[in-house]
């Protein structure tokens, strides 16, 4: 679940700007460019201090068992809340600022990425944290 959870608020930038889903870059030039943004942002992430990033990801490691723990109580609403702030304290981190402004690079990607490789409508549904 942490990985979900880190993952889904790396790729938010990447997700929100998807506006032609299925569409398939038609010539070399939107290949080259494709490649062009996923270069900077793997030199973007590159400069991510990683003392910060372990550091958050035991944080999340920590806050994943405290989840599984709640539900398994049966506390569903207080896992749900409890995952809530940690998301919103992770979206406003610095270190999760800095990997939104690396993704950012990104959005225009996502259009010409193929459908299957994009969330599905269905996504949109949120899940409860117990039922993932």
């Amino acid at each position: 679940m942490k990985t979900r959870i880190f993952l889904s608020l790396l790729i938010l930038p990447l997700t929100v700007s998807a506006q032609n889903p299925g569409h398939i870059p038609a010539s070399q030039a939107q290949i080259q460019q494709m490649m062009q943004q996923m270069q900077g942002m793997q030199s973007c992430m590159a400069n991510i201090d990683q003392a910060e990033m372990q550091a958050f990801q035991q944080k999340a490691e920590a806050m994943d068992a405290e989840i599984k723990a709640l539900c398994a109580a049966g506390k569903r609403d207080s896992a749900m809340a409890r995952a809530m702030a940690f998301g919103k304290d992770a979206a406003q981190s610095n270190l999760m600022q800095h990997m939104k402004a690396c993704g950012e690079g990104m959005q225009n990607l996502m259009p010409h990425l193929p459908k299957s490789a994009q969330s599905d409508a269905n996504d949109d549904k949120t899940m409860h944290v117990c039922d993932e």
